[in-house]
């Protein structure tokens, strides 16, 4: 029998007919308890970023946007340079953990977890564009500590080809940031070979989508560029 690889507790299958007749589905690596930890993200959205409409104040509501995205979308700057995000989850207390181990404890095959649900999103919204998949960089100083790309592990999840084209340079953590201070940054991205962008519907990776500025940042030096639109597939939404 084998263990969850989450709380690394023994899983316990049941034989149903599926096994009889020759037919189960790919073999859960996550106890029943832990899976439904997760809560996915259902019902009416911002239509830009993917945030959950109930969560968004009335007052903040314009339109079918959120106050976030309609100010990014009021500057000249960034104004349609993100098409669409859509995430998987919602970032709650037992994602904040996992979230934790995954990129600040090194636990990469964590992102085996999500293989399922991360590819039925894609498939869901984005498989019938196909879109060129790129997945967010990190910069050489992060990449070196943490010893893998967080999102690059997501993108290969999709099973369509990866175009690792984006590098980043080195700058101060994010998560070590206020909001403010994430919002108005240097943009530290750079094309390795623009010319396979040109004309491209772009699929951006990442694992969380917090304020929206590295995936709008990565899209707009995309866009100016040459593709033709920018969308993005994440695994979280805080």
């Amino acid at each position: 029998m084998s263990n969850c690889f989450i709380c690394h507790g023994e899983l316990a299958r049941s034989f149903g007919w599926n096994d009889f007749l020759g037919m189960s589905s790919e073999k859960s690596i996550i106890c029943f308890a832990c899976e439904q930890e997760f809560e996915k993200i259902t019902g009416k959205l911002c239509v830009i970023c993917g945030r959950i409409w109930e969560a968004v104040p009335l007052d903040n509501r314009h339109g079918d946007l959120c106050s976030d995205c309609f100010k990014w979308e009021y500057s000249l700057e960034a104004k349609g340079s993100l098409k669409m995000n859509r995430s998987i989850y919602k970032y709650n207390e037992h994602m904040k953990e996992i979230l934790a181990s995954y990129k600040f404890r090194g636990d990469a095959m964590i992102a085996n977890v999500f293989q399922s649900s991360f590819k039925e999103g894609f498939n869901l919204f984005y498989k019938k564009e196909e879109p060129l998949v790129v997945p967010i960089p990190l910069s050489p100083e992060r990449l070196y500590e943490r010893g893998f790309n967080q999102a690059l592990l997501l993108a290969e999840l999709l099973g369509e080809p990866v175009a690792d084209i984006l590098t980043k340079a080195d700058a101060p953590k994010q998560s070590k940031k206020g909001r403010q201070e994430r919002l108005v940054r240097e943009n530290t991205f750079h094309i390795v070979s623009p010319e396979k962008v040109k004309a491209k519907k772009i699929l951006l990776v990442d694992d969380i989508y917090t304020t929206g500025t590295t995936l709008r940042m990565a899209a707009k030096l995309l866009r100016d560029a040459g593709a033709t639109s920018i969308s993005a597939l994440t695994l979280i939404r805080s």
